[in-house]
């Protein structure tokens, strides 16, 4: 519990975790709480528990195509870059769902690391920073606070509160970030968060980068408990918008 190697280690992996479909922490005969390694390192692991939840409502909708489209949420360079061959020959970097880009820390002690950003029209943001890459290698800053993530540009990306679990209901706003530099589309599937085989809705995203307007789709669907009315925070680019929707069609232009 106090080897500096190993919990930069496990730190790393964590980090990592939170891009997978699954994340947890899996000891046998040890105590793997995060508080056991020390104030730095709960506190790090804490804010990717966090940062987990809100990435919630991305992690759901796009798990949801599994069941109804045969996707594949962790998914290897070649399904989504087959013609860039530079990306295929990428071992370590990931897309989870259709708009991030994963590239896990697996050396210690650094303060860079090299990426390859597959070629995408209009490039890449750092989901952390916001701060816009063009295609190809790069070699990023590193803080033991995160590792690399990239968001594609022409990606709708929704963030949700913090919460203790699925099924809290929160009176924050539901954050929807769009990357610009193409046009971009988005289900976001919702249910009770509790139940196995429960009745559900989904509202599209579609994004016209030419134009710059966003289309939010008529609600299909309902469950129990679910909010008639609520509002999203758009943001695009630095810029935010909060948009009231009640289930019908809104256009929002930036």
């Amino acid at each position: 519990y106090s080897d500096e190697d190993y919990i930069e280690r496990m730190i790393r992996w964590i980090q990592a975790g939170t891009f997978l479909p699954m994340m947890r922490v899996h000891g046998y005969m040890s105590n793997t709480e995060p508080w056991e390694y020390g104030p730095q390192a709960q506190r790090l692991i804490t804010d990717q528990i966090r940062l987990r939840y809100r990435l919630l409502p991305y992690i759901y909708s796009e798990a949801s195509r599994v069941t109804t489209e045969g996707y594949t949420l962790m998914r290897p360079l070649i399904f989504d870059f087959p013609d860039d061959t530079d990306a295929l020959k990428q071992d370590n970097e990931y897309m989870f769902g259709q708009s991030l880009l994963i590239c896990p820390v697996t050396e210690k002690g650094v303060s860079q690391w090299r990426v390859y950003l597959p070629e995408n029209e209009g490039g890449w943001y750092d989901f952390h920073t916001g701060e816009s890459y063009s295609d190809g290698w790069a070699d990023v800053p590193v803080t033991i606070e995160n590792i690399p993530v990239f968001a594609k540009a022409g990606s709708i990306l929704p963030l949700g509160p913090v919460r203790q679990h699925s099924a809290e209901k929160s009176d924050e706003t539901l954050t929807v970030r769009i990357y610009p530099g193409a046009d971009a589309s988005f289900n976001l599937f919702e249910d009770d968060g509790l139940s196995v085989g429960a009745p559900s809705s989904t509202i599209s995203f579609s994004w016209d980068d030419t134009s710059r307007i966003l289309t939010i789709g008529k609600r299909q669907g309902s469950f129990e408990g679910m909010e008639d009315a609520r509002t999203f925070k758009i943001a695009v680019a630095g810029t935010e918008k909060s948009i009231r929707y009640d289930g019908r069609k809104v256009i929002v232009r930036f």
